[in-house]
């Protein structure tokens, strides 16, 4: 038998035992799962024919609470635009613990961590992963907008041409999605133009951070009035987030970011081909996780960041506002927030005990921190311990990602698995799996060599 054909049986085997093991429990999910084929679903649902966990919402206030007196975020107050000013908390400043992230995560600034996932060789696979992103959209990851050649704003809101005359705003959805995956995108979802996810003040940390002033912090205010958000997700490599935390995860993660600079600059070039406006961005100009899951791509987890049904937690973001009328999409629910509510897996593995323990999601702080938006319900988590680390180690974390039960590769076990997941008192059932098989585990010394040897 060849090497090929033998590796095959053996995946083949340890699927079937898996799927032995999950069938133990199968019957739990057969009796308490089922379609609700015209069944009227929950008030704020207008979905008709979904599982019992999958929920279509028409707008995001009738998925998540928000609270009526929500204020807009300052980008001023996230970590990173506190990397140039806070010096206080020594987090800030040419000599604060952002300046030592930068510099470590671009090898100006050697890290203490050794072993596997901390080599050279790593090293230099981050800063090629990241090169697209440094060279074309410098520290947009960061929240600078209008960072460089792949995003700038003047190039890309003055179109030469007149606008092309849809037949529909369907119409011209359908082409914009195949055009968006086509690009690069490995999801993409339409979001309508919401203000209030809009900075309230814009803030970019380069002069200060680098050149030593002037700050510059102004009022946002859009070149445009859009009216809808191309919100694109990009899956993150399976096997560079085994290695969590390390130079390979933040490889993992820097290689999407050059994927947002690069996709989002052709998608804007695509729009204004066809007489239309556009701003790409990454983590700048507006919060891309509730636009995100405005535009149907996931929901809310405890690790703070968006789980798509299809990649779990394993997504980069980014965005593309457009003065083009499309259809947006409406926001979904898969059961992940719920699944959240008992599983605490993420918080097990976060290495300074950084994410929330309460149960349920809340719209009032449970941390001390300026760098979280209050009055949107969700587990708050401590920033400044977070990014603490990132500076510490040289590169973003990750664990809280690649520890995620729904961060797993596709496959029919796994759908099963989901399906026990849905069942009651299944999730318990489903994390417990998840640790038998092996799934989730960070700071593995093995995972770096696997890596490299796949």
């Amino acid at each position: 038998m060849s090497e090929e054909k033998q590796e095959k049986s053996k995946l083949d085997r340890r699927s079937f035992l898996k799927l032995g093991a999950i069938g133990a429990f199968t019957s739990i999910a057969a009796g308490s799962t089922k379609l609700l084929d015209g069944e009227k679903l929950e008030k704020g649902s207008s979905s008709a024919s979904v599982s019992l966990f999958k929920k279509e919402y028409d707008t995001i206030d009738d998925m998540i609470e928000i609270s009526p007196d929500y204020k807009r975020f300052d980008q001023r107050n996230i970590m990173f635009a506190r990397g140039a000013w806070d010096v206080e908390s020594g987090f800030g400043g040419p000599e604060g613990a952002f300046s030592a992230f930068i510099g470590k995560q671009l090898g100006m600034i050697p890290t203490d961590h050794q072993g596997a996932g901390y080599s050279k060789i790593d090293l230099a696979l981050s800063i090629a992963s990241w090169g697209v992103h440094d060279t074309g959209a410098f520290l947009s990851s960061a929240g600078v907008r209008n960072a460089g050649v792949l995003q700038d704003w003047e190039r890309f809101t003055n179109p030469q041409l007149s606008p092309y005359e849809f037949q529909s705003a369907e119409e011209a959805t359908k082409y914009v999605k195949k055009a968006t995956t086509f690009l690069g995108a490995s999801l993409v979802g339409i979001a309508p133009f919401d203000e209030r996810w809009v900075y309230e003040k814009w803030y970019n940390l380069i002069p200060l951070l680098l050149e030593g002033g002037p700050e510059v912090h102004e009022d946002a205010v859009m070149p445009f009035q859009p009216k809808s958000v191309i919100v694109m997700a990009f899956e993150m490599d399976y096997d560079a987030f085994r290695c969590a935390p390390s130079h390979i995860e933040g490889a993992g993660a820097g290689k999407q970011y050059s994927s947002i600079a690069e996709t989002g600059h052709k998608v804007a070039i695509f729009l204004n081909s066809l007489g239309y406006k556009a701003i790409p961005c990454g983590n700048d100009t507006a919060l891309s996780i509730p636009i995100a899951i405005q535009a149907g791509l996931g929901e809310l987890g405890r690790n703070n960041v968006l789980i798509t049904e299809e990649f779990g937690p394993r997504v980069r973001l980014g965005k593309v506002f457009t003065n083009l009328e499309l259809v947006p999409d409406k926001p979904k629910s898969f059961g992940a927030t719920e699944f959240c509510k008992v599983c605490f897996k993420c918080a097990d593995a976060c290495p300074v005990d950084a994410l929330s323990r309460i149960k349920e999601p809340s719209t009032e702080p449970t941390v001390d921190s300026i760098s979280s938006s209050p009055g949107v319900a969700k587990w708050w988590h401590d920033n400044e311990k977070c990014l603490g680390y990132w500076a510490e180690q040289g590169s973003d974390c990750g664990a809280c990602i690649a520890s995620c039960p729904y961060n797993k590769l596709d496959g029919w076990h796994h759908d099963i698995a989901r399906v026990i997941a849905e069942a009651p008192g299944g999730r318990d059932i489903a994390r417990t799996l998840d640790d038998v098989f092996g799934y989730g585990d960070t700071f593995d010394p093995n995972a770096a060599e696997e890596f490299w040897n796949s």
